[in-house]
């Protein structure tokens, strides 16, 4: 029979650096073999913090893709939200990437030790798969700049040379239908092959009651062939080749709090919006949401034995990434938005070369070498549909017609019918790394880590094709008070007399001015402001600051969204960053005992700057005197007036960056893993440090690129395996993590408008200081609890099990008010045989206990004071039936 080249070498490596116990590690019965460090080692030696979770688990728990693995491994969060593409994946509290094409992940995803650099190349269903691998904590030495929360890595079985193959089926409720199978065998002496497919299709449980269809199916298949080749004795060469498939409406939205926008929505325009609070999984859209994506790829990995202690191995890989989303994005009947396309197009070239080996018994090395080449196309266009404008005059008492024509502006131009953004971004990404690591040996028990790595990355965006028709985003209406817009139309606000010829002329205009500053600047006034009569603004007397402004009820109603772009490169942004760093880990591991190894370690992380990919993209403020001394600034261009870009840019309010800086995290961390005869315990306690976390935050109207200044997470975990010796056959799971996250430095923070810390500064502008504060959607205790019992009868095995997940109550967003929390307490549960005759049979349910929680929300769009979040997933049930040949 023929062996790998890697499985036959693993004992020889590892041993011959010390890194394998012959004894009592040697004699428990489950080895679970990692490549945590880029090489095959035992789950036991690796002084990293890892979870892993193997095929048979993965099956018997009916975890089908990446979001149900959370469930198993307390550490990983793994968000979905309005479409199928868009997830989000975070360990220990830290993760983004989320819904902006130009925000790379903080956690990096490996799949047979290639890297996905969108998380919707992902979340496929999982088929053929040997293990999961979630290591914690910063592994940007090893694993490259998008490494700086942690890695999941996905490793699928190889072919194999014993001919095989399984094909299951299964049948659930919302009609689901799922279909899959792999066969593997030899080709010749030298080759193997095996070949996977799967197909799952479900009806969505989201009810739509508008144009569509239900939202949250499944609609997806996916096929992966390999070749496994052994030309010689000490070369092994794996060929994969991989496509799949995604055509899915996601996702259904609730309304837990409704402002002022749904009852004009149902009540005066006749449409309907998604459901209220209570969990009624009811959505409700004008037209059918569009996401197709395509993911497909080519690799190949060759191993070649160099001596019995050195291997040098490649990895050359090719993918292609098509992803298209027409979502209806206002959340209602109406045509408010009437089109909302994302588009995105990737295509990633990467090659790695490593050398591993052993020097004189004594220490384990590791070289290599990664370069990768990205190219990436943005298409996007949010165009405003036919219950637009009627929208908005019944929210501003018709107002718009009001402003147009003194402004210059036809009637009907504000918020008309096909007006909006359309542009197309292109991103090329080049990056290089060096990377080495050394394991010494000190002692027999003793083990020194030291790695290090050189990165580079250099960016170049192309974001000159825009095309704009939405002149009432770009004023300034922070400017355009009444003193103000009346020196516009050439009245003197000082000379009572052409103060009243205007007033009599144009009573609508005036008279909505004087209702605006009425109603909008009562409560700042009883707050002691002071009214300037020049520009109809209220300040505070002590700071001179604008307390309120009788137009910026347009802005905090998110009524200005899809403002001025300034296209770039242009005479003063070159479009271009280049960053570099040198990440590494120093680690000490003691083994204290034949079945103990305690750690203490210390690493940095490292992810290069992200462009702000969205309509929402901004010059910096520090670059605006420039571009209009050019005459390249966008809102002067449209407007021919001297604003300070619109009004959002007057406040200094959310989208002011063009881009993210990099990224940094260092932690500390110290840990112990043990085994006994009869179960396992791994306990890590660390303290994590983010410098200019790269926040997109969604507010409403557009995203919030910032840094964040400086996040601190304080954390204790565990992982334990318990098999009572009095009880043969039954497994015991419990693992957990505590976390204290807080914000050190975060000023300019998006947040809810019009709260406590919003108006800290004295603007409602929707932007605060979040220093001091603790970091929503990171609960403080997260916990899986598991239980499963085997035994084997005269026709075969039979077994139960479940496993309980829960978290404390946690606040879903600081875009959101606080009241929208989620904790979590869901049971999963199966029930199984695995006949002698090779037929296996599974019931299972997920979310039996129907627990109901919000999984993320945000602001709804164009409405302001309204919410919208995600419910989870409800109960879902079903039968498997398995075949092995």
């Amino acid at each position: 029979m023929k062996r790998s080249i890697k499985a036959a070498a693993l004992g020889a490596s590892a041993l011959a650096a010390g890194l394998v116990t012959t004894g009592a590690w040697a004699q428990q019965p489950d080895v679970i073999t990692v490549t945590a460090q880029k090489r095959e080692q035992t789950l036991q030696e690796v002084p990293i913090a890892v979870s892993v979770v193997q095929a048979e688990e993965i099956q018997d728990a009916q975890i089908l893709d990446a979001l149900d693995l959370q469930s198993v491994v307390p550490a990983l969060r793994v968000s979905q939200l309005e479409r199928s593409s868009n997830a989000t994946f975070i360990i220990r509290g830290q993760g983004n990437g989320a819904n902006n094409p130009g925000i790379e992940p903080s956690v990096a995803v490996y799949i047979d030790g290639v890297f996905r650099s969108r998380a919707g190349t992902a979340i496929s269903d999982l088929m053929g798969v040997e293990r999961v691998e979630v290591l914690r904590g910063p592994q940007s030495t090893l694993f490259g700049k998008n490494a700086t929360a942690g890695v999941v890595s996905i490793v699928t079985q190889e072919p194999q040379f014993e001919p095989g193959g399984v094909i299951e089926g299964t049948i659930g409720n919302f009609n689901q239908v799922i279909v899959r199978g792999s066969v593997t065998g030899p080709i010749s002496e030298n080759v193997a092959f095996s070949l996977s497919g799967s197909v799952n299709q479900r009806d969505g449980y989201f009810e739509n009651v508008g144009a569509g269809g239900d939202f949250n199916n499944r609609d997806r298949w996916a096929v992966r062939g390999q070749l496994l080749m052994l030309p010689t004795d000490n070369l092994e060469l794996r060929l994969i080749a991989d496509y799949d498939s995604i055509d899915e409406q996601c996702c259904g939205t609730d309304r837990p709090i409704d402002g002022p926008a749904g009852p004009a929505i149902r009540g005066l325009l006749g449409g309907q919006t998604s459901a209220g609070a209570g969990f009624n999984y009811q959505i409700a859209t004008d037209f059918a949401n569009e996401n197709q994506i395509e993911n497909s790829g080519v690799s190949l990995q060759a191993d070649w034995s160099l001596s019995p202690s050195m291997t040098l191995s490649s990895i050359t890989a090719y993918r292609m990434y098509d992803d298209f989303v027409d979502y209806e994005g206002d959340f209602t009947t109406l045509s408010l938005l009437g089109e909302n396309v994302r588009g995105l197009d990737v295509d990633t070239f990467s090659q790695e070369f490593r050398l591993t080996g052993d020097w004189n018994e004594r220490a384990f090395y590791l070289l290599g070498l990664y370069y990768s080449n990205e190219d990436m196309t943005v298409e996007d266009a949010r165009i405003y549909g036919s219950d637009a404008r009627a929208y908005v005059d019944i929210l501003t008492g018709g107002a718009l017609a009001a402003f147009e024509t003194p402004l210059g502006f036809a009637p009907n131009t504000f918020y008309a019918a096909g007006g909006g953004t359309r542009f197309t971004a292109e991103q090329s990404d080049e990056q290089f790394q060096l990377f080495g690591q050394v394991d010494f040996n000190l002692t027999d028990r003793l083990v020194l880590t030291a790695g290090l790595a050189y990165f580079e990355a250099n960016k170049e965006v192309d974001f000159t094709n825009v095309v704009r028709t939405n002149p009432f985003s770009d004023l300034n209406l922070v400017e355009l008070g009444l003193g103000s817009f009346l020196q516009s139309v050439g009245v003197d606000p000082n000379n009572p007399a052409q103060v009243g010829a205007f007033a009599t002329a144009q009573p609508a205009v005036f008279n909505a001015f004087v209702q605006a500053s009425t109603t909008f600047n009562s409560v700042a006034l009883n707050n002691g402001g002071v009214l300037d009569p020049n520009s109809g603004v209220v300040i505070d007397p002590n700071t001179g600051l604008p307390l309120a402004n009788p137009l910026l009820d347009f802005f905090a109603l998110g009524l200005q969204p899809l403002a001025a772009l300034t296209p770039f490169p242009n005479s003063v942004e070159d479009g271009t960053t280049s960053d570099s760093d040198w990440p590494y880990t120093l680690r000490l591991a003691f083994d204290a005992t034949d079945r103990t190894n305690v750690y203490v370690s210390y690493s940095r992380g490292f992810k290069a700057s992200s462009w702000n990919l969205t309509p929402d993209t901004r010059p910096n403020v520090s670059d605006v005197a420039a571009l209009r001394a050019a005459g390249e600034l966008a809102a002067d261009n449209a407007l021919g007036l001297p604003t300070v870009v619109n009004t959002a840019e007057a406040l200094g309010v959310a989208g002011s960056q063009r881009f993210a800086r990099p990224e940094i995290t260092e932690t500390f961390e110290i840990g112990f893993k043990t085994r006994f005869d009869w179960g396992s315990l791994d306990v890590a306690i660390f303290n994590q440090v983010i410098e200019d976390f790269q926040s997109s935050v969604f507010f409403g109207s557009g995203f919030a690129v910032i840094n964040a200044g400086e996040q601190t997470t304080r954390g204790f975990e565990f992982d334990s395996r318990i098999r009572p010796p009095a009880i043969p056959g039954l497994t015991l799971t419990i693992s957990g993590i505590w976390l204290d996250a807080e914000y050190d430095t975060f000023p300019g923070a998006p947040v809810v408008t019009g709260s406590a810390i919003d108006l800290n500064d004295g603007v409602a502008d929707g932007r605060g200081d979040l220093s001091g504060e603790p970091v929503a959607g990171i609960p403080e205790f997260s916990g899986s609890f598991g239980a499963e019992y085997r035994r084997d009868t005269n026709f075969g095995e039979v077994f139960v099990r479940g496993d309980f997940q829960y978290e404390t109550e946690s606040r879903i967003g600081e875009n959101l008010p606080p009241e929208l929390v989620r904790e979590i307490a869901t049971l999963n549960a199966s029930v199984g045989v695995n006949l002698n005759s090779g037929v296996e049979a599974l019931l299972w349910a997920r979310n039996l206990n129907e627990d109901e929680y919000y999984t993320s929300g945000f602001p709804t769009t164009l409405q302001g004071g309204s919410f919208s979040t995600y419910p989870n997933q409800p109960r879902t049930y079903g039968l498997t039936l398995r075949t092995r040949f």
